[in-house]
């Protein structure tokens, strides 16, 4: 369970906490909602094509978020001893 919720965390932030952090449920379920709406205003409302510097920015920093909640989620097993 450990390296499903670490890529859950990684493909959607909040996923992995739902799956298998008890204590970041809440938080999970906020991240999971910001990052649909981000992911939806950076692949579906045409961002790339009218902005494309914003759309550049906004990636890097979707991505550095999702490797952030990976980490985040490795740590916690870390700490946990799994």
């Amino acid at each position: 369970m450990k390296w499903v919720a670490i890529i859950a965390n990684f493909i959607l932030p909040g996923l992995g906490y739902l799956i298998a952090v008890p204590e970041q449920r809440v938080a999970g379920i906020f991240w999971l909602i910001g990052v649909i709406g981000l992911t939806v205003v950076e692949q579906f409302m045409g961002l790339e094509a009218a902005l494309p510097d914003a759309f550049k920015l906004m990636f890097a920093s979707v991505f550095i978020i999702n490797t952030g909640h990976a980490v985040n989620t490795f740590m916690y097993f870390k700490a946990k001893g799994q």
